[in-house]
């Protein structure tokens, strides 16, 4: 194995016990300072492609839903009866974790009938850290539009 220079890095001992603890009832082979050096690589990839989104502007790939516009990379969820599903826009569809290619509807109705998928799926969009119901992303999306309408003058 080569030579891998290193620097300390501290912690509370508190929150450090407490990953040493978790992670031998969870993952009984990982090391706390192998599993914290993963997780800062993967911190820094997923922050790196939120800023170059940012820089950037706006992806040129993804999935118009009405007028909320789902960038490449977008994660829906959905449950029913407690069990959580998930999906994401590759290219410009939504596709599930089976890889079944589906709209936002069939969605949120593939154990059940009659769910509106406004209300029933959540998104997160690429470099967001957390996620909102589609209804809220809607109302934002038609505010920010309203709000255009009137700075601009256009009827």
């Amino acid at each position: 194995m080569a030579y891998e220079p290193k620097q300390a890095f501290h912690l509370p001992i508190e929150d450090f016990l407490k990953l040493e603890l978790h992670l031998m009832e969870s993952r009984p082979d990982a090391k706390p300072e192998a599993f914290v050096a993963d997780l800062v690589r993967r911190w820094i990839a997923i922050d790196t492609q939120r800023l170059a989104l940012r820089k950037n502007g706006p992806p040129m790939r993804g999935f118009q839903w009405k007028n909320v516009f789902l960038p490449e990379g977008t994660r829906l969820r959905t449950s029913y009866r407690h069990a959580a599903e998930f999906a994401k826009v590759v290219g410009d569809h939504i596709v599930s974790d089976e890889g079944a290619r589906l709209t936002p509807s069939l969605f949120a109705n593939r154990h059940t009938k009659g769910r509106n998928a406004w209300r029933f799926v959540w998104l997160r969009f690429p470099g967001d850290d957390y996620w909102s119901r589609a209804t809220d992303c809607r109302r934002r999306f038609d505010d920010l539009a309203q709000t255009k309408t009137e700075t601009t003058g256009a009827a």
